[in-house]
This record gives C-alpha cells, structure tokens and sequence, in this order.
C-alpha cells in the first residue's frame, strides 16, 4: 500500500480524484478543485483507513458485523433499535489515542496557517462515505454534516459523530438492500473551515430543469446554505449565459428564513423574518448579535451581480476541468473584500440532464382517468402556480402530508399527489409511489426537485400555499412544465398523442442487440453513475 493509504489525515491538497477509494468522492473532489485554483476553503481529510484502524483497533468492528449480521432489515422496530445501539457504542468508545492525537495535530496547524486561535477555528465536520472496491457507490444524504464545529475536542466529538452516522437506519437499509457489505464500507470525514456565509447556495452548470447548456443557474438565500439546500426558504434565482456572463433572468424571492452561526450564542441559531418589525427573531429565544441581520432583508438579492458573475465564471472553469456538468454548492463570505470572499465548498457530478419531452400518461392511465369527471384546459381552475423542477403532467388525488410518518402517510397510495410543505431523505419513500409532488418551498435544487428529477416524477416547487389551497382528497392534475396545479383531470393534459402513420411509410424498427454488437464491441470498461436517489438507477 503507498503511504497516503496507511494515513490517518491527509491535507486536502494532498489528495487528488484516485484517492476517492480512502477519502470519498467528497474529499476528492475538494482536491482536484485546490490543484485546478478554484478558490476551496482549506482543511484536511480523516481517511477511511483512520475509521477502519478504529473499528479493529477496539474491537467495536466484530462487534457491530456480529449485530448486522442476523439483522431483519424489514423489521422497522429491530433496524431502529440495533442502529441505535451501534451508533451509541462508537459515540461511546475512545478514539485510539494515535488517530485522536494525529486529528488534533492537524486542526492546531489548520489554525497556525489561518493565524486563527484554535479556541476560535471554526470548521465544518463532513462525512465523505466510501466502500472499499466500490468508490464510486452512492451514499448522497445518508450520513451527516456539523457546522460550526469549533475546538478540538468538539472536532474528535463531531468526527465520531460521522462514523457513527453511517450506521443510521437508512444507511445500513440501502446496504443491505443494495448488497453492500457493511464490512467493506468506510466513512472518511472532511473538516475545513468555516465560511462565515453572508449567502450561500447552489450551482448548476446548465440548467436543472430544461437542459439548456448555454446558460448556468445560481440559487442562493442568506446565511448558511442548509436553509437553499433542505427546502426551507425558495432561494433567488440567476441565469446567466456561458460565455459573456451576462445575467440574462433574475427571481428574487422573499427570503424570510436563514440560519446562521452567533458567536454570542455559541452555535448556529434559526432566524425568521418578522416583516411587520423589520427584524429577524430566532427560534432559539435569543437576540442575534451578528451584524448580517442589519444587512440581510428577505426581499433584497442575497448576492451583487459581481458575485454573480464571479460564480459563474468559477463554475465554467470547474466545468472545464472535469468536462462535464457539475452541481455545486457555494459560499460568500461576509468579512472578506470581494472578490476573495467566494468560495466553492463542494462539486459533484450533475445527475440528471432533462433536455427531454415532458413524461406523458400511457393510454391505460389516461382511460382510467376518463372514466373521471374531466374538464377542459380552456375551463380548468388553477390551484396553485410554483417552479417547475421536473417536467411533466400527472393526474390523481392530492394528499396533503406534513409529516413522512403520520397516519396520512400510511395511507398514501401509489399514483397519489403529493402535497407538502418540503421534503428531505426520510420523505423518498413516499416520494416513489408518488404521481407527482408540489412543495410549498424551496427551488430547483432543493431536495425535492433534485429526487423528483431522477425519479422521473414531474413535480413544482416554491408554490408558497399549494398545503393550504388544495384540499385533501381532491382530484387534481400537475402540469409540472408550466408549474400550474388544476383542479380536477385536465383532459387536454393527461390524453396521450396519437401516433399518425402515413400510408406507404414503413415505420422505423429497433436494432436488434445481434446489429448492435459490431457497432459497439462489449469491453471491460464499467460504467458508474452518480446519483442522489441510488435506486433510481433501475430508471
């Protein structure tokens, strides 16, 4: 083994796209960015070996193998309570003093670069889950991330909390469903500094949406960007055009939710906006004391055009260096001049592309529909109007849900529409039976939108009140390319083309896999993708 794979941290800038088998597809990607001069922030990477060093070295491996071993993962009620168990005794085990002491020798030298007190180094604990032959297996939204995490004895704690996350319910599920063995999985955990994010947000190298590769798509709200990314606020929105970076559309929205780190407070505190007052009040019951609140107004841009334009061109010059389209999330910094206060802080793979046709109902689901009361477009009454996020039109009952676990989700029915408020992982579920979904929050990259598009679900995001105007119960048709919710089944909608066939015109047939294989030889090559719903592969 060379020397990187018997480390127990590495720089990141020591690390490059090879090493994703012992530091994960996160922690690589943040290498090849720093070595391409995109500006990252910096820190270091535990790797998978320091995580399997302390499995073995305390014996907890065999252990927690022995527990999964006899696991019924269908059991709901053994699968929470053996998860907790397991999760509880890493939190619960020391750190073997060489990994726990190497750590901490790297989080004192990140501080001396930074000339920052290590009291005061504030980082982001992120877990960068790997499996070891499989490095390209998709663990997207399974494991955790902390913010603000500061101190080393609270980055030894956070670094455990990683660890343990990969054995949640959800995480161990899918393994076991998907044939990973637990034994060959690992967790690596990036900690990196903190950017003390006036805005933050997402990415795209094209649009989400449309497909259109002239033009990248900026979303973004102020403070941290879990506010964009989980859904809670509908972020602004800039497109700009490749190449002259010109900001050809902008949305700005009513920001009226951000979260933020308060050094008075000691953590990061939820803030909503009381616009009678001009105030932000937290849900915490404290005052906030960071100056952003006198900056941050929820109808005002949360980023200038420069930092637009910047971003922009950051994502352009990612693009070009991987050669293909990229999701990226995004931080301004408020203490830094521009335009050294943008900062990527994470690149993936972009993983739907949808220059596609609207998905249309097959010609059994359009004669069950029919045998409904329908109405005409020119006659149908419009419920809610949002983002389309994942073109399409479906038709069925709208089930208003706001909880993945109440007894109205139990009876959601495959086909149904779901109505919420926003979604996250433990919503997926529910997401798959599904017709379609509409949110009252978030935008194109939010959780919900990201899901849909891979599911092949058409789905409106951002309607603001679709919970509270559509009914339950009610039949309702989503035209998820225009972002429209209609009441009742919309018959011009849902009726399939008819296929029209000239006489003499011999129609076109498929080639057969014996015509293929001249064309395209079987090699050796394995071909991977990379997505943020895994079973949406059987699509």
């Amino acid at each position: 083994m060379s020397s990187k794979e018997t480390r127990f941290v590495l720089w990141l800038e020591e690390i490059r796209k090879e090493d994703t088998p012992i530091v994960g597809g996160k922690n690589a990607n943040l290498g090849e960015m720093i070595a391409a001069g995109i500006p990252v922030p910096p820190g270091f990477a535990v790797t998978a070996y320091a995580f399997k060093y302390f499995l073995d070295k305390t014996g907890l491996g065999q252990k927690i193998y022995e527990m999964l071993k006899n696991l019924d993962i269908n059991n709901t009620k053994e699968l929470e309570e053996t998860t907790r168990r397991i999760r509880e005794m890493i939190l619960a085990q020391p750190m073997p003093p060489e990994v726990e002491e190497e750590i901490k020798r790297y989080y004192f030298e990140l501080a001396k670069r930074l000339n920052i007190n290590p009291a005061n180094l504030r980082v982001a604990v992120r877990s960068s889950a790997t499996a070891e032959d499989l490095p390209e297996a998709s663990f997207a939204g399974q494991q955790d991330t902390y913010l603000n995490v500061y101190g080393a004895e609270k980055v030894i704690e956070h670094v455990k909390k990683c660890w343990a996350s990969l054995f949640t319910a959800r995480a161990t599920f899918y393994r076991a469903v998907h044939g990973i063995p637990h034994e060959r999985t690992y967790m690596s955990v990036t900690v990196q500094k903190m950017v003390n994010s006036k805005a933050a947000g997402v990415m795209f190298t094209l649009h989400p949406v449309t497909g259109d590769e002239n033009v990248i798509v900026i979303e973004g709200s102020w403070g941290l960007g879990e506010a964009t990314v989980s859904g809670k606020v509908t972020p602004d929105q800039f497109v700009v055009e490749r190449g002259s970076f010109k900001i050809i559309e902008r949305k700005i929205n009513q920001k009226t939710y951000m979260v933020v780190f308060d050094p008075a407070y000691g953590g990061n505190i939820h803030l909503k906006a009381d616009e009678a007052k001009g105030t932000w009040v937290s849900e915490e019951g404290v005052e906030p004391t960071i100056p952003l609140v006198k900056v941050a107004r929820p109808g005002a841009p949360a980023l200038t055009d420069d930092e637009v334009r910047r971003l922009a061109e950051l994502g352009e010059a990612i693009y070009r260096h991987y050669g293909r389209h990229m999701d990226i999330e995004w931080a301004i910094d408020f203490d830094m001049p521009f335009p050294d206060n943008v900062f990527i802080v994470q690149a993936r793979p972009e993983t739907y592309w949808s220059v596609k046709r609207a998905k249309e109902t097959t010609k059994a689901e359009f004669i069950a529909a029919i045998g409904k009361k329908t109405v005409r477009l020119a006659e149908a009454r419009a419920l809610a109007k949002g983002l389309p996020a994942s073109p399409g039109v479906a038709a069925g009952v709208a089930r208003v849900i706001l909880n993945p676990k109440s007894p109205e989700a139990m009876e959601f029915k495959q086909g149904d529409i779901l109505i919420t408020k926003m979604t996250d992982p433990d919503w997926v579920p529910l997401m798959k039976k599904a017709a379609a979904i509409v949110t009252d929050e978030g935008g194109m990259t939010s959780h919900a939108a990201i899901v849909s598009r891979e599911l092949g679900i058409p789905c409106i995001v951002g309607t603001g009140n679709a919970t509270k105007v559509i009914p339950y119960g009610v039949e309702v048709t989503v035209d998820a390319s225009r972002g429209i919710v209609y009441e009742g089944i919309v018959e011009d909608l849902v009726k399939p083309k008819v296929e029209i066939t000239t006489p003499g015109v011999t129609a076109a047939v498929g080639i057969s896999p014996e015509q293929l294989l001249p064309l395209y030889p079987v090699t050796s090559t394995k071909i991977y993708m990379n997505l943020g719903e895994p079973d949406a592969i059987d699509k």
